[in-house]
């Protein structure tokens, strides 16, 4: 089997009511090879986010670990272990003459297995007052791209104060696709940006979550850089509604066998329900 080809994967497995564990049911191994991919900015400033951490120290308990590029025209946020992994899997096309697949390629996380969610799989890229989302799907068909303004959110600043990841921060909240945020910016570092679709508050987010705290993004550390920003040409990604990809993805996780159209071995079409939270809800 080529190393690069889409392999499918399916646990049924226990459930907890912590959001991003929900995502763990669909395993997806997709290669990129990053040796194509070509400049499009300079970064000054990287900034690392740990995805639903259990241990802010322990890399090992994230679901991922998300980088956000700050550029002189642009920006940039992904996934740091979905980068890692296309970058061992580009040197492993060019040096692996067994053809032997090993898992130790596969994203790291907290989920495991390279498991799929929407958030580790995507690719967000600022510019010109618009986010576009690549999004990497469970079904090519549906990969494409999908534009925002950016940033959107309408923000209220509170008088609450707090020390983060040895900044001293303010806190601020909004209400953006469907769920209440609380986020806390600094002005040590006067940019307008921050994880994830968040920005435009006068200092950098360095921690945003949810009310119900199913989805929390925390800054893990600041660096000044310059280093090229690159990315894929995405020659085949064509535009794609916001919601007919919310609406897939919904499906997917709520319901991966019967999304994906997986059969059992005597060709009985399979299907779980399991509960899902999405961080959009609208």
């Amino acid at each position: 089997m080529k190393r690069h080809l889409l392999l499918t994967l399916l646990a049924f497995c226990s459930c907890t009511l912590f959001a991003q564990q929900k995502q763990s049911h669909i395993g997806y191994v997709a290669f990129s090879n990053i040796d194509k991919y070509v400049p499009f900015d300079t970064a000054s400033i990287r900034v690392w986010y740990a995805l639903n951490a259990l241990d802010i120290k322990d890399e090992n308990t994230y679901i991922d670990w998300q980088i956000l590029e700050i550029g002189k025209h642009s920006n940039k946020y992904y996934s740091y272990f979905v980068w890692e992994s296309d970058s061992l899997r580009t040197v492993d096309q060019k040096t692996n003459r067994s053809g032997n697949f090993s898992k130790k390629l596969l994203p790291r996380g907290r989920n495991g297995d390279g498991n799929w969610n929407e958030l580790q799989y995507h690719v967000l890229i600022a510019e010109k007052g618009n986010i576009r989302t690549y999004n990497r799907e469970r079904l090519s068909q549906y990969e494409g791209y999908y534009d925002e303004p950016y940033p959107d959110q309408k923000w209220s600043l509170t008088q609450d104060t707090a020390t983060i990841c040895g900044y001293r921060c303010q806190k601020a909240t909004c209400r953006y696709h469907g769920r209440d945020f609380e986020a806390w910016f600094t002005t040590e570092i006067p940019v307008r940006y921050g994880p994830w679709k968040f920005g435009g508050l006068p200092g950098l987010i360095v921690k945003a979550y949810d009310t119900d705290h199913l989805y929390t993004f925390e800054c893990t550390g600041v660096e000044r850089v310059r280093r090229p920003m690159v990315r894929s040409k995405y020659a085949r990604r064509k535009p794609i509604k916001r919601e007919t990809v919310l609406k897939l993805e919904r499906k997917i996780n709520e319901n991966p066998a019967k999304t994906l159209g997986w059969k059992d071995m005597d060709g009985n079409a399979l299907s779980k329900v399991y509960p899902y939270e999405p961080l959009e809800l609208e």
